[in-house]
């Protein structure tokens, strides 16, 4: 069709007013219900991309005109009279939004169909401008009107490097299978380095990572989040979260901050994420279903070891150029942040209903906080530097650098038990393995991790390790390659 200036700039002024309004995407209810009818294990991305269990995706179009008494039902589609679950190359709905299967060409590269059979409302529509397209993907000339300021990547673009699979020749002792625990079935480690750029993902079966995830810094932290679909990573120096889609392996959206993130946690919902910054007195509240900035919260001091209650009804943290502990109430119409007590080199926090459990690392002692009436109601004395715990049924297991476990009753206020470590290194992390009783606890200097029953108090398996960890998370589904 050929068109004239007129018409020409007509779709110009389209197109901005779309693209203007195209960067926060949600997809029409209507045509959620229909996916989630037709298709119900897909998954809609935060960028409007939906991909089906069996790794179909589509792609949606924004309409640039849209329809006003529309009833967001299906118009036509490509072969016709087919649904969703038919999987058709294309779905046009009455309010011209359009949804585009992603195919591959002669040459193996993702595309879509013929644009000669597109209808020409579509083709004047546009795509979300914080969608990341499949990898390598190519779009014929014909469609280059809906791409906006999208930028659709190349074969050799980094991004279609983001998750690789370790290269068989590399320096160091070739991986070996393990008898695996039931308990870690399909689990894996998400391990980063001090001397490296790169996530590490060490299968629970093997001795050594399978795949590296690609980060542009040194990540500061990392945390699985939405059942182990998404990867935030924040970077040193780095002004922003980088969202990994692991199931699709790519960068899927970078979450602008303007400040330095530094730590990041969940909610207990999943929904949510809160994230600290190390420069300013500030926690963002972050929404993981369009991974948006949805508040900046100012806050006391300058947040550090930030941690949520069990009941989700407070944060607590350190102001770390302080070393005072303070809290941040949730539950209310505004935020209520008090002071609580001062401390100093604390490592970890972990409140619990209104007790505050502390542990610093200078003075070696676990401190029991009444988060009420705002001061120390119990010391109890660790060996040297405890630099992690976690909370599992009535316990707090107490990890500390000189590789030995302290297990602490909240109920009666001792240590019950003592488990020490088979290592000489540096133990600096135990994590909670999701809906088991097993922790696994890494080592900064000694390359492997054991992993710890918290119920019999036995270390059950030692597991070497190609690296030496420095922060670790637990991915409870395989990354798909």
């Amino acid at each position: 069709m050929k068109l004239t200036l007129k018409k020409f700039m007509t779709l110009l002024l389209i197109y901005f007013s779309v693209s203007s309004c195209a960067f926060a995407t949600k997809l029409p209810d209507s045509v959620v219900k229909y996916v989630n009818q037709q298709v119900p294990k897909a998954a809609i991305r935060f960028d409007g991309l939906i991909s089906f269990p069996d790794g179909t995706l589509y792609i949606p179009v924004l309409p640039a005109d849209t329809i006003k008494d529309a009833k967001g039902v299906v118009k036509s589609t490509i072969p016709a009279h087919k649904q969703l679950s038919q999987k058709p190359d294309l779905i046009l709905f009455d309010t011209n939004f359009a949804l585009l299967k992603v195919i591959k060409n002669e040459k193996g590269k993702p595309t879509v169909m013929n644009p000669d059979n597109i209808p020409f409302v579509v083709k004047t529509g546009v795509l979300p401008q914080d969608m990341l397209v499949p990898p390598g993907m190519i779009l014929p000339d014909d469609l280059k009107i809906i791409l906006g300021d999208l930028k659709i990547p190349l074969a050799s673009s980094a991004v279609n490097n983001f998750i690789n699979e370790k290269p068989k020749n590399a320096p160091v002792k070739a991986p070996q299978k393990l008898v695996q625990l039931p308990e870690l079935k399909n689990k894996s480690l998400l391990a980063t380095t001090l001397n490296s750029n790169l996530i590490n993902v060490i299968p629970a079966n093997s001795t050594g990572t399978k795949y590296t995830i690609n980060s542009d810094s040194f990540p500061k932290f990392i945390q699985p989040v939405v059942n182990g679909r998404y990867l935030l990573i924040g970077g040193c120096g780095k002004t922003f979260i980088d969202v990994a889609d692991l199931k699709l392996s790519v960068l899927a959206k970078k979450i602008d901050l303007a400040y330095l993130p530094s730590e990041v946690i969940t909610a207990l919902d999943n929904t949510k994420a809160y994230v600290a910054v190390s420069n300013d007195q500030l926690i963002f509240l972050i929404d993981l279903k369009s991974m948006t900035v949805l508040e900046k919260i100012k806050i006391k001091g300058y947040p550090k070891n930030i941690a949520l209650d069990e009941n989700g009804q407070y944060l607590a943290y350190m102001d770390k150029t302080t070393g005072d502990i303070y809290t941040l109430s949730l539950n209310g119409e505004k935020y209520d942040n008090k002071f609580v007590v001062k401390s100093e080199n604390v490592s970890k926090l972990l409140p619990i209903g209104n007790i505050i459990y502390a542990v610093s690392r200078t003075k070696n002692e676990l401190q029991v906080i009444d988060n009420k009436i705002q001061d120390y109601i119990y010391i109890q004395p660790i060996e040297k530097k405890p630099v992690d715990m976690l909370l599992f049924n009535n316990n707090i297991y107490v990890l500390t650098a000189n590789n030995e476990v302290h297990v602490f009753d909240i109920k009666n206020y001792n240590i019950i038990k003592t488990v020490k470590l088979p290592t000489k290194g540096f133990s600096n992390n135990i994590a909670l393995v999701p809906e088991t009783n097993l922790a696994i606890i890494t080592n900064a200097a000694d390359k492997k991790y054991f992993v710890l029953n918290l119920k019999t108090f036995e270390i059950v398996q030692t597991v070497p390790t190609d690296i030496l960890i420095n922060n670790v998370k637990i991915l409870t589904k395989p990354i798909a390659k």
